[in-house]
């Protein structure tokens, strides 16, 4: 009988653990019978982040040439930036953006002299004030021209920006600094005049329908931005901060006094880290100008912005600094309850030759870049706006025509006299359009989870963000896959936490050989090719 029970015992023993490990499915991870969960996406889209206010691009200096054009190339151009419509295959006519960002000029083109070489004519800007006081509102036609079809395509969000008061209420009579200029080009005496300036111009737009949300009177004022008279570039002057400060009272005064809507935009930062980090006069600007304690305080002013503004450039010589300087920025404002609006990125630099010979390089490779640049400012620095510099460029220089314009243009002589060009549209306006087409104002970002890759390697290989329309539960995903080998997609809590209409994602592809061109795919079915930007649109059940 004590056999008997033994023997029992050790088969319910044998039984258990035969029983038992072929249960266990995760003590046998080598096991080929057993699938792993690897690279499955969770979209969390109840956990929120920040709102979208808009994404768009600078006419700069360039519209104001093409703008004039005789015939149709301009309207052209017009409807690539700002188009909405599609074509008969669903295809999208244009990016739709949805802010244009346009110029207070200062002057340079109506100076006899202006101190520019000759080859930089088309950065010399009109103004429309004259140094006796008359303002003349037929000068920048050619802005004036873009912003009228970006307002007739429906575009609803405008924001205006000065490099420098104009040149006769400057120092060195010039809007380009010079030796004996060390901050601020501006005899002090003007600062009331640049003010009633600046709110003049954006009441005249205002006063025909343009809904300016932001004006800023200081741009990159960490650069000294001095020429040598007749080498000059570009417009531009260096500012103290504490200058900025004092003539920002002034401007918000007087934007009091007329009724101007817009907000001052106050700092513009040339790069990301000006705004958080430094010592000088001209940096830390946010700590400068927003904490209490500093003699630079203006953030009680009544018509100052909650949005501050930073230029892209130079802050992506890494995965980790790019990461490390948008989550730094992210964390200094929300401490001040504001917002990050990223307002000019063009690939300046080396950094997105990523140690690699650019004589390999196809245009998607700028594209590619591009979308790494937008990605890693929205997930890591929650940019609420999202601007390109320039929407048109002429330069030709070596691979300058696949990195500093949306759409480049060739005019038909290479002088201010010019009435007409050719224009060729670059990659890089279908690679911001898979964000501008489809992530539209008031919508939110969600969390996207792929355990595919931590943050660094993400930004190397595949990103995806995700948005969701709470008005009409529209969901919106952007992926960029900047791996050579396609990517299929799972997500791993569809039918638990969400579902789309029919099943169906739209996609709309850019790579080598498509511009945003459209196809179906079933949600368990969707794939992103190698060298892609696709972005996916569904409705949610």
């Amino acid at each position: 009988m004590r056999y008997e029970v033994l023997i029992k015992f050790l088969l319910i023993i044998i039984l258990s653990i035969t029983f038992g490990c072929e249960k266990d499915d995760f003590s046998h991870p080598d096991d080929s019978k057993y699938e792993s969960t690897i690279g499955e996406i969770t979209l969390n889209i109840d956990n929120t982040f920040q709102v979208i206010d808009h994404f768009g691009a600078s006419g700069g200096f360039q519209d104001q040439w093409v703008g004039k054009w005789s015939g149709t190339s301009k309207n052209e151009i017009a409807k690539l930036f700002f188009s909405t419509e599609t074509d008969v295959l669903g295809n999208p006519e244009g990016i739709g953006l949805s802010l244009w960002r346009t110029i207070i000029g200062d002057g340079a083109a109506d100076q006899r002299n202006s101190g520019f070489s000759v080859s930089n004519w088309f950065r010399e800007t009109e103004c429309y004030l004259d140094s006796n006081g008359n303002y003349n509102w037929n000068k920048q036609q050619g802005e004036q021209w873009f912003l009228s079809k970006a307002k007739e395509y429906g575009v609803s969000r405008f924001t205006a920006w000065a490099g420098t008061p104009p040149y006769f209420m400057t120092k060195n009579g010039f809007v380009f600094s010079t030796t004996e200029v060390s901050s601020f080009n501006c005899n002090p005496d003007k600062y009331h005049d640049y003010a009633s300036f600046l709110a003049n111009v954006v009441k005249r737009y205002e006063n025909q329908g343009y809904n300016f949300v932001t004006v800023c009177p200081f741009n990159e004022t960490q650069y000294e931005w001095n020429a040598v008279v007749g080498a000059a570039q570009q417009s531009g002057t260096k500012a103290l901060n504490s200058e900025v400060a004092v003539v920002t009272r002034i401007i918000d005064n007087v934007f009091t006094q007329k009724g101007v809507k817009a907000k001052i935009m106050i700092p513009e930062a040339g790069q990301l880290k000006y705004l958080y980090e430094g010592v000088s006069a001209t940096t830390n600007q946010v700590n400068d100008f927003f904490n209490t304690e500093s003699d630079n305080y203006i953030g009680d002013l009544d018509n100052l912005s909650k949005h501050i503004a930073g230029h892209s450039y130079f802050s992506n010589g890494t995965n980790y600094e790019s990461i490390r300087q948008r989550k730094s920025l992210k964390a200094l404002l929300a401490s001040h309850d504001l917002d990050y609006w990223q307002t000019e990125y063009s690939i300046l630099g080396t950094a997105y030759q990523q140690g690699k010979d650019i004589a390999t390089f196809e245009e998607m490779d700028y594209a590619l870049w591009l979308s790494r640049i937008i990605h890693t400012d929205l997930v890591f620095g929650n940019a609420a706006g999202w601007s390109f510099w320039t929407a048109l460029n002429q330069s030709q220089y070596g691979d300058h025509p696949f990195r500093f314009n949306l759409v480049l243009y060739t005019p038909s002589s290479n002088n201010s006299a010019h009435t007409g060009g050719t224009y060729k549209e670059n990659k890089l306006l279908w690679a911001l359009g898979n964000f501008s087409r489809f992530v539209r104002p008031g919508m939110v970002r969600f969390e996207v989870v792929d355990p595919e890759y931590n943050e660094e390697e993400a930004v190397e290989n595949f990103m995806i963000s995700g948005y969701k329309n709470t008005s009409n539960n529209e969901v919106v995903l952007v992926c960029v896959n900047n791996t050579d080998n396609n990517r299929k997609i799972s997500f791993e809590n569809y039918g638990e936490d969400f579902e789309v209409v029919e099943g169906t994602f739209d996609i709309y592809t850019t790579s080598n050989s498509s511009d945003l061109k459209k196809s179906t795919m079933n949600f368990d079915a969707v794939t992103i090719k190698a060298k892609s930007i696709v972005t996916l649109k569904a409705m949610l059940k």
